[in-house]
């Protein structure tokens, strides 16, 4: 395997490089801390310079964006280095592969490991969403695959290491404490002040361009706070050399943040489109470019630049959803971003009364997550079902290897007599499960999936209610209700063995008049009939008082014709006579009604629905211990079984083989889709948008979309499973996304890769840089899709063949989304190091 063109200067290692270097060549596992910037990469790259592993090296980092930094630095060096991503997947077959740790899940899997597998920030172990990834790919990496482990916010390696060993590895701790750029804590009140600088945030700034403290990162609670606080102080300060933007930079930028750039200062959140944040903002901070730089914190674990000095503003941030805690770690972290490597002699933290000092950042004691990875148990236990094995046995077995000195309870335990039902089980994850039902057409209550409504006429619809059920006209008590009431209910023909009844109403008396009589037709020798009008009949059609008899002509040409409209939706049969009184009489077949489709295929007219709650079988067999054993309310095992995802014996079902193939809540969502046999596959491809945009687009109007969330609730009620579903839902489901995006009507998203603008969603504007995230987790799903594996199932496979069209689709739309061309900055942007120094007053 050769690697060619690396163009890195000469660099000797420092000591624990040098052994970690040295530990990995011997063939051990090797777990690394040291502080942030101590140079914890450059181990990997001196065993890439040393051409040591023959086979793939991958690296691994906990987002897209340090991916893509990376990807591009190497490849910039003249590596031959590939990028998988989940959206984006790059020459993977390259020597050096950059990737998300989850993209490489599947192939830890198969047993089919790199060389070596390096875990960038291993501390995402503790992490509650992806945590139990991190855990589990850990435990699922072959024997021959080498470990390389880089944290600087771990407190604890040994334990780790500890844990390693349990699992049969070699492994090796390699420590350092030394800062290569040591930091120092600086009051605000200590620095030199501008008093002729209005607002807090503008005099911080300022007294740290006084101070000589610049370039400035401070890290803001939420979007609008970073905008709001980056526009204050670029008003505020003093103007200094102004940076000049090319034109391509200008109309990436728009007009309102080029304004900001050109006084050399920018926020930075995950609201802003791409483009601007990975081709203007963080390569212009890197380059030393930018005075002051104001970042959300939740984005503080994709910043890959350093600057002379950090302010942290507050203690809390917003995630989007809820108020988090800044953790010790999470601070240190932050301040590890003050002082650059061979620029800086000292970082700076600048603290104010209010924000937190130097003192409270600290490594964390690493601990696993609550969260269990449901779809790597549901895949081990498969395994198990399928080479004869106790599927229950091999789930124990795996949580036996998880980091966790007492294993982590699956439900599997003797059930020590607790009930199934009564208060235990109603209170299972804070919410009953329901399940929704149809009486179908057979009078029985069958599960309602999402089923298809829409009008037919009551000749070929069903009627199904307690004490009938059968074709709707064969049930007397539902005709006579129609036409409002008028009328009487009779028989009509017999079809396919049921009685169908039909409307008369009475017209009139009728009087046979005698041919040749005085009151006889002018024909004599045709008998004449007389018809009083109804009382009903004379005021229903509001027939003249004057008018006391009909002719048989009057009534069939005039009476019936105005009494139609009453009988609407009937049709018309014939004038009877029955017991000396005229009758008009109508069938209601071609009356068209809203209706159901059950099951079998019978439509249902006005179906009934109820929803109760979901019984779940949630005994157990075959779990190494005599009788039938119950799984504990609350646990997996017990999720497991009421979500249908494992049968008695803890084989997975199709259900659960499914959503085993995702590593989120999404497989119960798709799986459900897919069991909808009504639910067309071109639909749910394009509304699969909405599972991972964690964005809630609220349309003034509800879309098409929704359907996806109603079979998903209705499969499996508006319950609570830690980790996978929120009411019903999956975490990070985002209504009206897939609408929003334009993806219902063919357009692409593509046109927001590189703009800032906003649109307006229900009301309200929506950050490109939202937009484009969610189109492009939903191309990283359609591919995920495409990459599961096979499973007999006609609707599976339709679902992966329609995803790899839909990609085909999105090919060159989604390059320029996933990897827009982004302008180069200038050689003077480059190179020159502007000094962000603020003279201090007189």
């Amino acid at each position: 395997m050769q690697f060619e063109g690396l163009t890195h200067q000469l660099k000797l290692p420092d000591l624990w490089q040098h052994a970690a270097v040295n530990h990995l060549r011997a063939g051990k596992d090797v777990i690394v801390s040291a502080p942030t910037g101590a140079g914890k990469t450059f181990i990997f790259e001196l065993l890439v310079q040393a051409q040591h592993f023959k086979r793939q090296m991958v690296y691994t980092v906990p987002t897209r964006a340090l991916a893509n930094d990376k990807f591009a630095e190497w490849t910039d060096a003249g590596w031959k280095v590939g990028l998988a991503t989940g959206d984006l997947s790059v020459n993977v077959h390259a020597p050096v592969l950059v990737a998300t740790l989850e993209t490489q899940i599947e192939r830890l899997l198969t047993g089919e490991g790199p060389a070596l597998l390096v875990m960038d920030e291993y501390q995402m172990i503790a992490d509650v969403s992806r945590g139990s990834h991190y855990e589990g790919a850990i435990v699922l990496t072959p024997p021959d695959t080498q470990l390389l482990l880089l944290s600087g916010s771990v407190a604890n390696p040994g334990d780790l290491a500890e844990w390693m060993q349990r699992l049969g590895r070699q492994v090796e701790v390699v420590a350092t404490h030394e800062r290569p750029v040591p930091l120092d804590e600086v009051p605000v009140e200590t620095l030199p002040q501008r008093r002729n600088i209005e607002g807090w945030w503008p005099r911080l700034a300022a007294a740290a361009l006084a101070g000589d403290l610049a370039p400035l990162l401070i890290f803001a609670p939420r979007r609008r706070d970073s905008e709001s606080m980056a526009k204050k102080i670029a008003d505020a300060l003093p103007p200094g050399e102004p940076l000049h933007l090319t034109m391509e930079q200008r109309a990436l930028a728009g007009k309102e943040i080029a304004a900001l750039l050109e006084k050399r200062v920018a926020y930075h959140h995950s609201g802003l489109a791409y483009g601007v944040r990975a081709g203007l903002v963080e390569p212009l901070a890197k380059a030393g470019q930018l005075r002051v730089i104001v970042s959300t914190m939740g984005l503080a674990a994709g910043i890959n630049f350093s600057v002379r000095s950090v302010h942290v503003s507050s203690t809390q941030f917003h995630d989007g959803l809820t108020e988090q805690q800044l953790t010790a770690d999470d601070l240190l972290q932050m301040f590890g971003r003050a002082g650059r490597r061979g620029l800086d002699e000292r970082g700076y933290v600048i603290t104010s009364r209010d924000s937190p000092s130097l003192m409270d950042a600290r490594p964390a004691t690493l601990r696993r997550s609550s969260k269990l990875s449901w779809p790597l148990f549901l895949r081990v236990m498969r395994r198990a079902a399928l080479d004869g094995r106790e599927p229950f046995q091999a789930a124990k077995e795996f949580a036996q290897r998880l980091f966790a000195k007492t294993p982590p309870e699956l439900g599997l335990e003797e059930s020590a007599g607790l009930p199934l039902s009564g208060k235990s089980a109603d209170s299972l994850f804070g919410l009953k499960g329901t399940r929704k039902e149809l009486r179908n057409s057979a009078g029985v209550w069958e599960e309602w999936k999402a089923n298809r409504i829409t009008q037919v006429s009551l000749g070929e619809a069903m009627r199904s209610v307690e004490v009938f059920h059968g074709p709707v006209l064969a049930d007397s008590r539902y005709v006579q209700g129609l036409a409002n009431g008028l009328g009487r209910v009779f028989k009509l023909a017999k079809h396919d063995g049921s009685q169908l009844y039909g409307k008369e109403m009475a017209l009139g008396k009728v009087e046979h008049v005698p041919a040749g009589s005085p009151d006889a037709a002018a024909d004599v020798s045709t008998e004449t009939l007389r018809i009083t009008p109804t009382h009903h009949l004379r005021k229903l059609l509001k027939i003249p008082r004057h008018i006391e008899v009909l002719t048989i002509e009057k009534v069939q040409n005039v009476a019936i014709p105005k009494l139609l409209p009453h009988f609407e939706g009937a049709s018309f049969l014939a004038v009877v006579e029955k017991e000396g009184l005229l009758y008009a009489q109508f069938d209601f077949a071609p009356l068209l009604v809203d209706a159901t489709q059950d099951a079998s295929g019978k439509w249902i007219a006005n179906a009934e629905v109820r929803t109760v709650e979901r019984a779940t079988d949630t005994g157990l067999t075959g779990t190494g211990t005599e009788g039938v054993q119950n799984a504990r309310p609350g646990t997996p095992v017990h999720a497991w079984r009421s979500l249908g995802l494992v049968e008695s014996d803890g084989a997975p079902t199709r259900r659960g083989i499914i959503f085993s193939f995702f590593q989120h809540g999404e497989g119960l969502a798709i799986a459900a889709a897919l069991e909808d046999e009504s639910y067309p596959i071109a639909e749910l491809i394009l509304h699969t948008a909405n599972l991972r945009s964690d964005v809630h687009f609220d349309l003034p109007e509800g879309g098409s979309s929704e359907r996806l969330a109603a079979v998903c609730r209705a499969t499996y009620g508006f319950v609570n499973h830690h980790g996978y579903l929120e009411a019903g839902l999956p975490l990070g489901y985002g209504e009206g996304t897939a609408e929003l995006l334009g993806l219902i009507a063919g357009v692409s998203a593509t046109t927001t890769a590189n703009s800032n603008t906003k649109t307006k969603g229900g009301g309200r504007e929506v950050a490109e840089g939202d937009l484009s995230r969610a189109y492009i987790e939903w191309l990283s799903l359609l591919r995920h899709i495409t990459r599961a594996p096979a499973h007999d199932w006609t609707r599976w496979t339709e679902l992966r063949q329609a995803a790899g069209v839909e990609l085909e689709k999105h090919l060159i739309a989604s390059h320029a989304t996933l990897r827009p061309k982004l302008p180069a900055l200038t050689p003077k942007q480059k190179h020159d190091r502007p000094r962000h120094y603020l003279l201090r007053e007189r």
